[in-house]
């Protein structure tokens, strides 16, 4: 391996090259790959390839075949170790990291496979593989070392290593050093960069390699080879080597022989000072200049002799340290200094020490200086003065050109000077302390009279900067600022150095600042305190040199006691920060202070420019230790009060903040200010406007003296609420501010918890300004657990409660409520006044009434598990039955929509007024449940909820509205009572009893009917429920006049009575039943005295009667019948709170006939007889104008009219010419309604319709009624997402309308089609349609309705239910609309939304329109265009027996049609094919066969056929139809040839010859081929010559010819 033992025999004869082979060399000689196993012989060649991707995979294919042999390496032959051995030293040095990395990875599975064969051969590639550790790349070292420490696990056993291997090792590292790039690669295939590259790996791995043998071997053992090491010339000269990395080892291996063995260096001295003296300084290191630094101060305390005698060493380093650090910073210019000091015992002349102070400078002025590293450069600067100036005199020549300069350029820097600028005073300071300690006196007069000279050029700055009026004023004041700052922090540095005040130094600086200070002074006076950068100097004064300040008096000059004119001028001028900043730290013994302040400040507060006047107070309140003074002065506490008042107001000057908050930080503020200052900004947060300031106040205040806002009680609780208020504001970033300072708020203690007033104020009173119940019930919740309030003065006042009630509770319910609620008819019962109410005394801004926020809070305290057992058992009592009462209420307000009830109608009040009825009824189901269970109970006992019962018993008597509503809330506690036990109490007989609530008497009648609906079936088996029910139906027959005011009560509680049992069921006698029929007929025979309410309960009773008397014959089915219908026609004179109860109760009665089962005669007959006035009155209903469509009852009957009206049969269209305004009804179920009858009926009149236009010859046209409802076209800009998602009415009308268009559509023919279509082109109604079924599925933001994510499959868009679009989310039912109607116009409109579309200005609409249509739409269009032209094919009327049809087959899968036209044995056949984006991209129209025209005219034919289908309707039918036309009037009158008896010639032409005797017509070529054969030129018929032909042309003869 070694070129001791011949493998390094020349090879030059072969190559040309006179080098000799080394294990490094591409020169060496392949191994023998002879007994290498097939599986990896290839891959161990491929290691020998140049190119590094090759060789990175067949290392990989060796090293997976070696890891395949397992952790034993059984079946690892020798021939593939020596082969590997002798390739890895190249592998370990291969210009890819990534092969190099492999190379180490693979030697170590060969080691741990192959232990003690591997360890036979380790001298062979010890050196590579130890040299491997020192690669630059860090994972090819980590693999190197990863390798060589899994064997060397203690230090013992890796020292035993190096020892045993370091001679091999440093023969490889001699090798190696000795390898150059022509060796080590072939310059004919590898760049010069990457020869240079790996030359410089392969030096500084040889180089790490023996620095680690000096520092870990045996020195003594490895000094003959370290000699010969040191004898390469190669090592000599890395010191200019380019490779940073090859320089560091070079000196780091210098500098460990100087320490461990410097014998070996004496007899290379020479070279070493070459190498290191005029190599290294004279060329770049960068990167390195560190080391050299470190090894030529070792090498100069060893060998001083280095440097040579010529130069001093500062003359040789001078060309060095001007290039600065290059790199090293901080620890560079440490190595300088260690290199100097080593230098000091040779004494430079004072130009040698110039010159190398200025290349000093140079080399700290590199812009790539580190700015830490130039602070250390600094006091290295100042190190040389230290070290080599000793006593020689020094001229003012010197001093400007190394210090001065420096000095001037710190304190006034100039961009773009040569000279480096010093960031601190510190070492230049040092550096004028080291010469003003000088022995010499003309060297210190030296430095007096150069800081004279920068003291006057100062001086000089300061009184030519800018004035005020000039543009560069603030520059200008702000540089002699910052100069004067950098003045004064020179001479504290200087003055504050205690061992060196011996020196004349100290004298010159204080005599130069007290120039500066008086000049400064001078100046102030001069301008008006307007140069401020002349006060900061005096600033800078004040801090760095107090006590030079003091002694010179400068307080005394600067304010005058006698010049009361010159606070003014200072409390005016820019020039006050600076000046008043410090004052605090300057005494001059007289106590001064707090009368300048105070003059400063009343001056202040007296000048006429109000920004200034807050500029100069922030300033002077701003000071420490003025708080006792400004506490004094009544003219700032004013004028800080309006100062907070502006700042909470939103004031725009951006000085307040920092006034306010300075006022806070330095105890500006007297108590009494203070709590002027917290009301002020409570009050700014009444106005939205100036909310957001005053949270801006508060928050400075909360942050500096929270304390301050505690000590008024009042002012704490308005501050609290209005927080609170501020949380529920929708300005997420102001809600959360108020959260977080309520926060802060809260973290303060408090003598008592304000929570319970806050309650108070804020349920028993309603504003705009009140807090949300949330936010009132978290308070209430947070207050109870923790014990500050009790439970009692949580919950709102019950005589609060009850008086706000009160005033909802002043006039009777609606009459239409008897319709949905289950009190029934006592609705009609209650007495009042309904067009009085007394208001309410105010509502929240959520339209929340006093009851409804205490009910409101109520329930959500009960819900969150707030208990009642802590209250007082009468307090108990009253929250309960306020909270049934309220709910009883609030459900029929709900269900009226009334828009001035507990909540004002809206649909956020609506779905929050259904929670609260929602959580009352857990709440009151909650406390029944807790109560024990009823069964036993006898209704005397203490329990809340038995005495809650008996409370509202005798609340309920009489017929007021209160009296009603709690007998409503009676019923539905009864209700919970039987949900949560079960049953009725086994006592309810004898309580029923007890209580006589059975024996009706007119101020009970409530509370019987309270416990009919309350325990509803659960009253079947009593006997008092029976008897009660057999009274009054006995009574009935006695009222013959039915103005008996005892009418109405008992004929209620009769139809309550009768709804206890099952239909049919009723214990009462059946002729009883038919007596009572009997004299509700009789009623009926007078309708116009009956009245709404008797009319209504008297269906409901007829109703109730009919099961058990349906087999009863008489005329009274046909007089209920008749006066059904008499009702229904007198409805629209009604008002709608009248008509609607017996409008229900009339249709439930005709439902009931219409229903029964088993009819006798009489009501069949009587049925049949009303059957035609029966449908015109229900049609007749759907037209009256309904004043509120919202509300619960109108929506009951409106529905149920819709179920009466879909029942009727066989409507014609003339009979329903005033429906067409009930598509556009407010009301859902009226729309349904007419949109079904003229669903039903438009189709069925287009036969007439379609013949009428065929018989008359006129054009068709759409109902105008009809036309009129497109014309209210939404505008989706006019509605929000969230009102869209409703489907409102108007749009559902809108797109109802145009259903019903295409209804029209669907049943007409091709003719009437087209006069449809011409009806909305002329009125441009499909326009607004589309512009609004883009913008609301999307087409319009690029973001299309995706149907298949939404469900819709092709079954929705071919068609579209009503009734079963009625069961889904409105969005989703308003969606379907959408999509059917625009799978209807691409069928039967297609050319009109075609020329939408092209007009249609975005162009990402029309391309997702496109998209849309081609996916979900075109297919089924394309699939119903083709079942058109099957249908039409089938049903051809040509009108002439004569004529032939076109033969039609129709591909679907091809999405083609072929269409031909017989003649004779052929066919004149032509092609369409449908395109995806059908009806969007035009049919394309081919030809397949031309027979018996000119290619021009078939041409003309082809694009006519296209053109029709293009810029018509888009109907396939229309161009085929088209074509058929053409070929119909071509053939028309056209008779075979006499010749060749068929009509088309061979060359496809027509017979065009006419014989002018027999009048016959004969083909030309057939014509001419009788000529050539016959000889003659005569008719083949009669005989008679024949005109010229023409000349024959080779193009008419036949083609077989």
């Amino acid at each position: 391996m070694f070129p001791s033992n011949g493998k390094g025999a020349q090879k030059g004869g072969s190559v040309g090259f006179g080098a000799s082979s080394t294990t490094l060399s591409y020169l060496t000689p392949p191994p023998d790959f002879s007994g290498i196993p097939q599986e990896i012989v290839v891959p161990c060649k491929n290691l020998l390839k140049k190119a590094s991707t090759t060789k990175e995979k067949a290392l990989q294919d060796i090293l997976a075949y070696v890891q395949g042999l397992g952790p034993d390496g059984h079946g690892l032959g020798e021939p593939v170790i020596d082969a590997y051995v002798e390739l890895y030293p190249r592998l370990s040095i291969d210009d890819s990291a990534r092969v190099r990395e492999l190379s180490h990875q693979l030697l170590f599975h060969l080691l741990s496979a192959a232990k003690k064969r591997m360890a036979k051969r380790l001298p062979s590639f010890v050196g590579a593989w130890l040299a491997g550790t020192f690669d630059r790349d860090k994972r090819v070292a980590r693999a190197a070392s990863d390798a060589l420490t899994s064997f060397l696990q203690t230090k013992e056993k890796e020292a035993a290593f190096w020892k045993a291997v370091q001679t091999r090792a440093l023969q490889f590292a001699i090798e190696a050093i000795n390898e150059t790039p022509d060796t080590l690669s072939d310059e004919r295939s590898t760049t010069k960069q990457d020869s240079e590259a790996k030359y410089h790996r392969v030096v500084g791995a040889s180089l790490s390699l023996a620095l680690n043998l000096v520092r870990k071997g045996d020195i003594e053992a490895l000094q003959d080879d370290l000699g010969r090491y040191l004898d390469a010339d190669a090592i000599w000269t890395t010191p200019k080597a380019e490779d940073a990395f090859v320089r560091r080892a070079f000196y780091q291996l210098l500098h460990a022989l100087i320490d461990t063995k410097p014998k070996l260096l004496e007899p290379r001295l020479q070279q070493a000072g070459k190498a290191l003296v005029a190599d290294g300084l004279r060329t770049t290191q960068t990167g390195s200049a560190t080391d050299l630094l470190r090894v030529l101060a070792s090498m100069t305390a060893r060998f001083p002799q280095v440097w040579g005698t010529q130069k001093h060493p500062l003359q040789r380093l001078q060309q060095f340290v001007s290039k600065g650090s290059q790199g090293g910073a901080e620890e560079y210019w440490h190595a300088l200094d260690q290199l100097l000091l080593s230098l000091r015992e040779r004494t430079p002349s004072v130009e040698v020490i110039s010159a190398f102070l200025a290349s000093l400078r140079q080399g700290i002025a590199e812009r790539l200086e580190s700015r830490t590293g130039r602070n250390q450069a600094f006091q290295s600067y100042a190190w040389v003065l230290e070290l080599f100036l000793g006593d020689v005199p020094l001229g003012a020549s010197f001093l400007e050109d190394n210090l001065s300069g420096l000095t001037s350029q710190y304190l006034h820097p100039t961009p773009g000077s040569p000279l480096p600028t010093p960031q601190r005073p510190d070492s230049l300071a040092e550096a004028w302390i080291i010469v003003g300690r000088h022995p010499n006196d003309e060297t210190r007069k030296a430095v007096a009279e150069e800081w004279q000279k920068l003291a006057s050029a100062f001086l000089s700055r300061m009184s030519n900067s800018l004035p005020e009026v000039s543009e560069g004023y603030q520059k200008s004041q702000t540089s002699i600022a910052s100069e004067g700052e950098r003045w004064f922090a020179f001479a504290a540095s200087v003055l504050s150095r205690e061992h060196d005040k011996n020196g004349s130094l100290p004298d010159v600086i204080a005599a130069s600042s007290r120039d500066v200070l008086d000049g400064a002074l001078s100046l102030l006076t001069r301008r008006n305190f307007k140069p401020f950068g002349a006060a900061s100097v005096i600033q800078s004064a004040f801090r760095h040199l107090p006590v030079v300040c003091s002694d010179n008096n400068l307080l005394a000059s600067l304010f005058p006691v006698e010049r009361i004119d010159t606070y003014r001028f200072i409390a005016a001028s820019p020039s006050l920060p600076y000046l008043v900043s410090d004052l605090h730290t300057i005494s001059d013994g007289t106590g001064r202070f707090g009368e300048i302040w105070t003059s400063l400040t009343e001056a202040a507060l007296q000048l006429s420019d109000p920004p200034s006047v807050v500029s100069s107070v922030r300033v002077l309140v701003a000071i420490p230790s003025v708080a006792t003074y400004a506490q004094k002065l009544p003219a700032l506490q004013s004028f800080l009060v309006s100062a907070w008042k502006q700042y909470a107001d939103g004031g725009t000057l951006a000085a307040l903040k920092d006034l306010c908050e300075a006022s806070l930080t330095f105890d500006i503020l007297t108590g009494e200010t203070t709590s002027v200052i917290a009301a002020e900004i409570v009050s700014c947060f009444d106005s939205q406007e100036t909310s957001h300031p005053a949270v801006a106040a508060l928050e400075v205040i909360l942050q500096k003296k929270p304390e301050l806002l505690h000590a008024n009680s009042d002012l704490h609780v308005q501050l609290v609420t209005k927080l609170l208020s501020l949380t529920e504001l929708a300005d997420q970033d102001l809600a959360e501010k108020a959260r977080s300072l309520k926060s802060l708020l809260d973290k303060q203690p408090t003598e008592q918890s304000h929570v319970a007033r806050i309650l108070e104020t804020h349920l028993c009173e309603a504003g705009p300004s009140s807090l949300g119940i949330d936010t009132v019930v978290q308070q209430a919740l947070t207050a109870l657990n923790s014990g500050a309030v009790p439970a009692e003065d949580i919950f709102p006042s019950s005589t609060v409660w009850m008086n706000e009630l009160s005033s909802f509770l002043a006039t009777p319910p609606s009459p239409t409520l008897s319709l949905t609620s289950s009190m029934g008819g006592t609705y009609f019962l209650v007495q009042g006044d309904r067009s009085l109410r007394k208001p309410s005394a105010g509502r929240d801004s959520s339209g929340r009434s006093i009851p409804a926020r205490m009910a409101l809070f109520t329930a959500n305290l009960l819900s969150l598990g707030v208990q009642l057992s802590s209250l007082p058992p009468e307090f108990q009592l009253e929250l309960v039955y306020l909270l049934c009462l309220t709910e009883a209420l609030t459900s029929d307000h709900l269900s009226t929509a009334q828009t001035d009830g507990l909540w004002t109608n809206g649909f956020e009040n609506e779905s929050e007024a259904q929670e609260f009825c929602e959580l009352s009824s857990a709440a009151v189901s909650g406390v029944v449940a807790s109560c024990g269970s009823w069964v036993s109970w006898d209704m005397s006992g203490d329990s809340l909820v038995e005495r809650l019962i008996n409370f509202m018993l005798r609340e309920a008597v009489g017929s007021s509205p209160r009296a009603f509503y709690t007998s409503k809330a009676l019923s539905s506690l009864f209700q919970y009572l039987l949900k949560v036990h079960g049953g009725p109490p086994t006592a309810l007989e004898a309580w029923l009893a007890r209580l006589g609530v059975m024996r009706v008497a007119p101020n009970t009648t409530l509370v019987t009917a309270a416990f009919l609906t309350g325990f509803g079936e659960a009253l079947a088996s009593s006997n008092a429920v029976s008897t009660l029910c057999a009274r009054l139906i006995s009574e009935i027959p006695g009222f013959a006049d039915f103005s008996n005011p005892r009418t109405l009560p008992t004929l209620v509680l009769l139809n309550l009575c009768m709804d206890v049992y099952e239909a049919g069921k009723a214990p009462v006698e059946t002729r009883k039943q038919v007596l009572a029929l009997q004299q509700f007929t009789r009623w009926m025979d007078t309708p116009e005295e009956l009245g709404y309410k008797l009319a209504a309960e008297t269906c409901k009773a007829v109703a109730r009667v009919l099961p058990a008397a349906q087999d009863t014959y008489g005329p009274y089915w046909d007089q209920a019948a008749e006066y059904c219908i008499w009702l229904w026609k007198r409805a629209a004179n009604d008002r709608h709170e009248e008509r609607l109860p017996y409008i229900f109760a009339s249709l439930k009665l005709m439902q009931a006939f219409h229903a029964a089962e088993d009819l006798n005669d009489d009501l069949v007959d009587a049925l049949k007889t009303h059957r035609e006035a029966e449908s015109a009155a229900l049609i007749a209903l759907l037209g009256i104008p309904r004043e509120a469509t919202g509300d619960m009852p109108s929506q009951v009957v409106d529905a149920l009219l819709a179920r009466a009206v879909s029942r009727i049969p066989n409507v014609r269209l003339e009979d329903l010419a005033d429906i067409y305004e009930s598509v556009a009804s407010e009301s859902r179920e009226i729309q349904k309604a007419a949109f079904g009858l003229l669903h039903k009926a438009l189709p069925a009149a287009q036969e007439d319709i379609n013949l009428a236009v065929v018989m008359d010859k006129k054009a068709a046209s759409l109902p105008n009624e009809l036309l009129s409802l497109l014309l209210n076209a939404p505008n989706p800009d006019d509605y929000s997402d969230e009102e869209l998602a409703r489907f409102p009415v108007a749009i559902r009308s809108y797109l109802l309308a145009w259903h019903l268009v295409f209804d029209a559509y669907s049943t007409a023919s091709f003719r009437v089609r087209n006069d449809y279509t011409d009806n909305l082109r002329s009125g441009k109604h499909l326009d607004p349609l589309l512009h609004f079924m883009v913008d609301v599925l999307g087409h319009g933001l690029a973001r299309a309705l995706d149907l298949d994510k939404e469900g819709f499959t092709a079954e929705h868009i071919r068609s579209y239910s009503i009734d079963l679009a009625d069961s889904e989310p409105a969005e989703r039912d308003m969606n379907w609309l959408l999509i059917h109607l625009f799978y209807l116009i691409l069928k039967y409109i297609p050319g009109l939304f075609k020329m939408w579309y092209l007009d249609c200005p975005s162009k990402q609409t029309k391309n997702t329109i496109q998209l849309w249509m081609q996916k979900f739409f075109s297919p089924l269009i394309i699939s119903d265009a083709l079942d058109e032209v099957v249908e039409w094919a089938s049903n051809q009327e040509t009108g002439d027996p004569d004529t032939q049809e076109i033969v039609v087959k129709v591909s679907k899968a091809m999405h083609e049609i072929t269409a031909g036209y017989p003649v004779d044995d052929d066919a004149a056949t032509i092609s369409l094919h449908v395109p995806k984006s059908y009806p969007l991209d035009p049919v394309d129209v081919v030809s397949v066969k031309r027979v018996a025209v000119k290619e021009d005219k078939w041409q003309a034919w082809l694009k006519a056929t296209k053109a029709v289908i293009m810029f018509g309707n888009c109907s396939l039918v229309d161009g085929l139809m088209a074509f058929r036309r053409n070929i119909l009037l071509a053939m028309k009158g056209q008779e075979e040839c006499a010749i060749c008896y068929s009509i088309i010639a061979p060359d496809k032409t027509l017979p065009d010859k006419k014989c002018g005797t027999c009048n016959h017509y004969f083909h030309r070529v057939c014509l001419y081929k009788w000529f050539q054969n016959s000889g003659r030129n005569t008719c083949p018929l009669c005989r008679n010559a024949i005109d010229y032909l023409g000349a024959d042309t080779k193009r008419r003869r036949p083609e077989h010819e």
